[in-house]
């Protein structure tokens, strides 16, 4: 028996100490002939599993193997990095094979386990925090004496490390690596969770905060190190996620006065834009500086001005106190006044009263240019407060000129189709692209419908290129045994559901799914209901795999960035089905039917009357009858939840009716009716749909589309969880067709999402809306204002999404969604307002005056009216005067 072969059975049985073992005890030509079966024997290996996933003791045998008789070190580093070789993690079994790869390599020079480290350690990915990669090649480094990586990987890995922290000191990484734990973007978020959890709360023995500081109090690192580099993370920029470690870190170096003064003008320059974690901080020592009197006043003035421009109340409201306690403290009443005077802009009452309150306290001592700053500053306030500043500074100008007329949203841009691909080499390459990201609905079609063209010219050939790729790069989706039920493919993209029916001969699940789409009882959807809009694309799916290799193209495939397909182009497809003599697939009819604009060109419709088969004519048919109507679509907020599950709350806050009854085709009716028959809110299972698709089922009826996903995205969980509400907006913007009360509601609740960047797609959204003048605003506003007062959305969160649009130019359109949401949230005499209604009326005020609005809201007069000093009155009294001005 050979070397190899007690090696090969070494690798079969998983025993990685034994492979170690006899690998060590290989002479040179041993080693060369067993790396030159290595690859042959992984290959064997993933032949013998399922998905083509080795278990983790067959991963660290061949890893050991490589890392002893691979000659090379890049050739050596490439094995240890494999994808088909990277091991689960485990700390206990990850130190075990370092020592095994420690034990195979001895025999190498320090240079060769180097050279293999910094390779590895060049590889190692941010998002790894520290993988299996890191611990080899922190591993090999270690045992080599080598230099220490300091690529980006390698640092974050080194963060992420279960290093205890009563070892740190004595870490043969700690010197190199700690100023760069400063520089390196990730570092924060992987120890985000430290900043979340809390130091102490970790202990110390976990908390890479603590042990620092203790390192820096015991003299092995040094205390300048620490905190220049917390200054320096936070003025190179980031999020509040990715910087909250490092205020804790700060925060527990506990800066003394001399520290703080020698770096007041950096925390000064955090002072502006840094997220509010930092602001908080860098304020805080500002003003520490400032009370031991070593502020200078330029930089007194630059501070106070960069922090009074802040959208945080909480920021403004602490700097005005600080201006008016040390005003006359440090005798710079006319520094003072010039920065309050910055707050006589804001769109929030309280604030402008405050400022005018202190600009009034201190004018007596103000001196003559400042007062005149102070007149020219008050301009823009309210009258009353106009007239506030007058009686203490002398009287102020009307401006001459009228407001200039506001600019409006930016203009909509549609989206441009991507192009064909254009061979079947194209083709495997963007489905390799398409496997290493979330697919969007344009890919999917693009390469569903280069799929159906390049399997009819060459069926074996496309399916073996495209199989190979599975294989390479998604090995778990060629599966002989799945695809048993339609359910178990709704998550699977539809290209590797045509290859896997193909290359195992597995019967077609076309007519189930057809049966499924039709009755929601059809046993293939025991797992719960269905949408019949999600039950449709199913349908589609499998039904592109039957057809793959049967018919010449696909009818549906879109020519238009928004979903349509040109009639021309749709005729032409006709035209070669015909000539082919088959018929396209019913749901590729109906979805095609559904994608045609809606306005058809006369000559089209008349080449379309030519057209002999069966699906010719319905298209004929189709552009003679001018497609589909549009339904008449109700939408109302219903008052109370309507649904409780165990331990779980769901408050539905909708109620949709969308009759559709459409003669001739009625697989179009059916898909489009709204409520399914036999539906009940019970079957609601909110998110887990692909809800992005649906707007480019029907691009020429948006509304229709928006009845059918309000039960979705007007709920609790899309708010509150996001259901990438954001990108089915996009595309109902880019689409066409009436917008309505579906529409709006679906706004309304999605300016409400709960992840900032759910709202700052929204927003995008609602631009496109209104930059093609087809926001539904009044209707937006209205559904807005109903689900606030029933206490189903944070207004306050609409509201800044609202002000973002209005500072993208949306004027006109936010003014008609705030006047019809604020009938609704303003509360009868002894009611309470929902929190954020005085952050709309100041918003309404703002696009009011910049739109010229006119015109009395009854309930905005009626609260006016009640007197009082609260800012609900006082904000609905300044809207009102603007509005009866």
């Amino acid at each position: 028996m050979s070397t190899w072969d007690d090696i090969q059975k070494a690798i079969d049985a998983g025993d990685g100490e034994l492979t170690a073992r006899l690998v060590a005890a290989l002479d040179e030509p041993g080693r060369r002939a067993v790396a030159k079966e290595l690859p042959g024997e992984l290959k064997r290996l993933r032949t013998l599993t399922r998905l083509g996933f080795l278990e983790d003791v067959h991963i660290h045998a061949l890893l050991v193997a490589g890392a002893g008789t691979i000659n090379g070190p890049a050739a050596a580093a490439t094995w240890l990095c494999r994808t088909d070789l990277r091991p689960r993690w485990n700390i206990a079994t990850i130190t075990t094979l370092c020592r095994w790869l420690c034990d195979v390599t001895s025999v190498r020079t320090d240079e060769w386990r180097a050279d293999v480290a910094h390779r590895i350690a060049a590889r190692v990915q941010v998002a790894e925090e520290g993988g299996p990669r890191w611990y080899i090649a922190a591993a090999l480094v270690t045992s080599a004496g080598a230099a220490v990586p300091v690529t980006d990987g390698f640092v974050v890995g080194w963060a992420a490390s279960q290093i205890r922290a009563r070892t740190l000191a004595d870490d043969p990484f700690l010197d190199v690596l700690v100023p760069k734990l400063f520089e390196v973007d990730g570092v924060g978020a992987v120890l985000s969770r430290e900043a979340v959890q809390g130091a102490w709360n970790m202990g110390r023995e976990r908390s890479w905060s603590i042990a620092l500081v203790d390192l820096a109090r015991a003299g092995r690192l040094e205390r300048t190190v620490l905190l220049d580099g917390c200054v320096s993370r936070f003025l190179r920029g980031g999020t509040p996620h990715t910087l909250r470690w490092f205020v804790q870190l700060h925060d527990a170096l506990e800066t003394t006065e001399e520290e703080a003064t020698a770096r007041v003008r950096d925390y000064a320059r955090l002072l502006p834009a840094a997220p509010s974690i930092v602001a908080e901080l860098a304020l805080r020592e500002v003003r520490r500086v400032d009370d031991l009197g070593r502020l200078d006043e330029p930089l007194f003035e630059e501070a106070a001005g960069a922090v009074l421009f802040r959208t945080e109340k909480k920021f403004v409201r602490a700097t005005l106190s600080w201006l008016d306690r040390t005003a006359r403290q440090r005798d710079r009443v006319d520094a003072t006044l010039r920065s309050v005077a910055a707050v006589f802009t804001s769109d929030a009452l309280d604030l402008q009263e405050r400022a005018v309150r202190i600009a009034v306290k201190h004018a007596s001592r103000a001196g003559d240019a400042v007062r005149a700053q102070i007149r020219d500053a008050a301009e823009v306030l309210p009258t009353d407060l106009r007239g506030t500043i007058a009686a203490a500074f002398g009287e102020i100008a009307t401006a001459a000129d009228p407001a200039p007329e506001p600019p409006g949203p930016p203009p909509f841009t549609p989206r441009e189709p991507p192009a064909p691909i254009g061979s079947p080499a194209e083709l495997v390459d963007e489905y390799i692209a398409s496997v290493r990201r979330e697919t969007p609905w344009r890919t999917i079609e693009r390469l569903s419908g280069a799929l159906v063209e390049f399997a009819y010219r060459d069926l074996d050939g496309t399916m073996e290129a495209l199989r190979r790729a599975m294989s390479d790069h998604v090995p778990w989706s060629l599966d002989r045994d799945g695809g048993s039920h339609v359910y178990s493919y709704t998550n699977q993209q539809w290209v590797e559901l045509a290859v896997c029916r193909h290359v195992f001969q597995q019967p077609s699940l076309a007519e189930d799914a057809h049966r499924s789409y039709l009755s929601r009882d059809d046993n293939a959807y025991a797992y719960g209901f269905w949408p019949r809009m999600e039950r449709f694309l199913t349908w589609r799916k499998h039904e592109v795999a039957f057809v793959v290799g049967k018919v010449p193209v696909l009818l549906a495939t879109p020519t238009e960035g928004s979903g349509h397909v040109d009639p021309d182009v749709l005729v032409g497809r006709l035209e070669r089905l015909e000539k082919a003599g088959v018929e396209p697939g019913p749901a590729d009819l109906t979805q095609a039917l559904l994608r045609l604009p809606r306005d058809i060109d006369a000559a089209v419709a008349a080449r379309a009357k030519g057209l002999a088969s069966e699906a010719g004519r319905a298209v004929a048919s189709w552009f003679a009858e001018g497609g589909l109507a549009d339904p008449d679509i109700e939408c109302r907020i219903l008052d109370q939840p309507t649904h409780t599950l165990p331990g779980h709350r769901l408050r539905f806050s909708h109620h949709v009716l969308a009759p559709v009854e459409t003669p001739g085709h009625p697989d179009v009716a059916r898909l489009c009716a709204l409520p399914e028959e036999g539906w009940s809110e019970e079957d609601l299972r909110p998110g887990g749909y692909h809800l992005v698709f649906w707007p480019s089922v029907a691009p020429s009826h948006r509304e229709i589309v928006a009845a059918h996903l309000v039960p979705q995205l007007a709920t609790d969980e899309a708010v509150d969880y996001g259901c990438g509400q954001g990108g089915v907006l996009l595309d109902l913007a880019e689409a066409d067709g009436p917008t309505g009360a579906a529409t709006g509601t679906i706004l309304a609740c999605s300016l409400t999402s709960r992840d900032p960047r759910d709202r700052a797609d929204v927003v995008e959204a609602l631009l496109a809306f209104s930059g093609r003048g087809h926001l539904p605003a009044a209707e937006t506003g209205e559904a807005l204002g109903r689900l606030a007062a029933h206490g189903r959305v944070v207004l306050s969160r609409a509201v800044k999404a609202l002000t973002s649009a209005v500072d993208a130019g949306a004027h006109a359109d936010v003014w008609t969604t705030v006047a019809a949401a604020l009938p609704h949230v303003l509360p009868e005499p002894g009611g309470r307002a929902p929190a954020g209604v005085p952050d709309l009326l100041a918003l309404g005020i703002r696009v009011a005056e910049t739109t010229g609005a006119r015109g009395a809201i009854p309930r905005v007069a009626d609260v006016a009216a009640r007197g009082g000093t609260s800012r609900l009155v006082k904000e609905s009294a300044r809207l009102h005067r603007t509005l009866a001005t």
